[in-house]
Parts: C-alpha cells; structure tokens; sequence
C-alpha cells in the first residue's frame, strides 16, 4: 500500500506556494497526489475546497482574491490572460466599481466554458503577456478596450480613460491603436467618449 503524503505537505510545495496556494488536480497529480485523493480532501471535513472544476485551493477558508484571481488564470489554461476589470484593478486603476467577476482571455481552441466568477473570452487576436504582480494579464489598452461593452454608461467610459490617461497610466495614442486593431463599432464610441471628456488631442 503506498505511503500517504499529509496534505500539508503539498500546500508547502514550491509550485503551490508560488500559486498563492492553489493548484489544477493534474499539478497535484505531478506531485504525487492520486485524483481520489484530491476528491477526499476536498470533502466538507477534509483540509482543501473545490475553487474551481479541476482548481484546488488547498485550505478551507475562503480564497482570497488573489486566490480567484490565480484561480482563473489555472482553469482557464497556460495561454490564459486576465482582462477586463479583473485586470484593471492590478493595474491601479480605481474609477470601476468592484465586480466579483474575472475575465479571462484565450487564444486555444479548447478553452473551458465559463464557469462560477469567471468569464472565459476566446479570442483570434492574441495579446502580449504583461505580468502584473506576479499574475498573467493583458496590455493595459487591451484591458480597457475590452472593458468598455461591459460598462453601463458613457459616464463610467469617460470616467475610465480619463483616469487612465490623465494618471499616466496608459497613452491616448496607445488606447485608439487598440480600439481601431480590434476592428469593432466600438473605435468610433471611443472616439466619441473621448470628445466628450474635452480631450484638445482628439480631432
């Protein structure tokens, strides 16, 4: 009969510190852990929880946020990137209000459906890998581009990129490159948002 590794042991393990304590059921397969036991660890009395299908937070208080965070990112696969608000917040930016929601995007066929907190966005148009905080996200132009649908009136548009130009935290010319790449309506509402914020650059 093999020897049984105490839970503990694996929350103690280099790549789950460096997770933030979490971890995919392959991972800790890799390490020596079987599914079924994953599966009694994660029972009501057992010293793990289910955060996601196939992400394990290995502890039974409430993930934290980075926890969802890094979580997403697990189940969403390698190539996943955080986008949207999610993303925002890493960045700094302050004039969105707080969503329990993290969007995630993907470039693989594969990609799991969205599940609980977390939207998962396949995309064709890939976007280069910006660690902030140790966590994979999107540009910060791709952030609020993909941002912008979402938000409920033009006065919380206006309120984003006013924020994040005159903060310095992204160029103009940075957000309209990204908004006319993306190809959608969209180039021409930012555009029109950014006249109504009385910026002098905009023709």
């Amino acid at each position: 009969m093999p020897t049984l590794i105490p839970p503990q042991l694996f929350a103690t393990d280099p790549l789950v510190v460096a997770q933030d304590g979490v971890a995919t059921v392959h991972q800790l397969m890799d390490l020596g852990c079987a599914s079924s036991v994953t599966t009694v660890h994660c029972r009501p009395a057992g010293p793990w929880r289910r955060l996601l299908p196939r992400v394990i937070a290995l502890r039974t208080t409430p993930p934290t946020p980075r926890q969802r965070l890094r979580g997403a990112l697990l189940y969403a696969g390698p190539d996943a990137l955080l986008t949207g608000p999610a993303a925002l917040a890493l960045y700094g930016v302050t004039s969105l209000p707080a969503t329990p929601r993290v969007d995630v995007l993907v470039t693989h066929r594969t990609a799991p459906r969205g599940h609980a907190y977390v939207r998962v966005h396949p995309t064709t148009r890939p976007a280069r890998r910006v660690p902030v905080d140790g966590l994979a996200c999107v540009p910060l132009p791709r952030a609020v581009m993909d941002t912008l649908p979402s938000l409920p009136t033009d006065d919380a548009a206006t309120a984003l990129l006013t924020e994040v130009t005159q903060r310095g935290l992204c160029h103009h010319d940075d957000l309209l490159a990204e908004a006319a790449q993306a190809q959608l309506p969209l180039f021409a509402g930012v555009m029109a948002v950014f006249r109504g914020a009385g910026e002098p650059w905009i023709p």
